[in-house]
């Protein structure tokens, strides 16, 4: 892996994690929209194609409902 490949997995990571928090706090109820820890942030950045996944996974599955 390349530094630049590295900066782009963290960059979309970053992305990700601020569409997130920001969906999350504005579209869920109490209490479960308040914002995200630190320890949550560096979990969705550093695993962002796990939860990107998931998050899809169960919106198309409710969708689809």
């Amino acid at each position: 892996m390349t530094l630049s490949s590295i900066g782009l997995y963290l960059m979309i990571g970053v992305i990700w994690c601020a569409w997130l928090e920001y969906y999350c706090t504005k579209e869920l109820h109490e209490p479960y929209n308040d914002p995200f820890s630190l320890k949550e942030r560096l979990f969705h950045i550093s695993l962002w194609p796990l939860t990107f996944a998931s998050f899809i996974y169960h919106f198309l599955k409710d969708y689809l409902q």
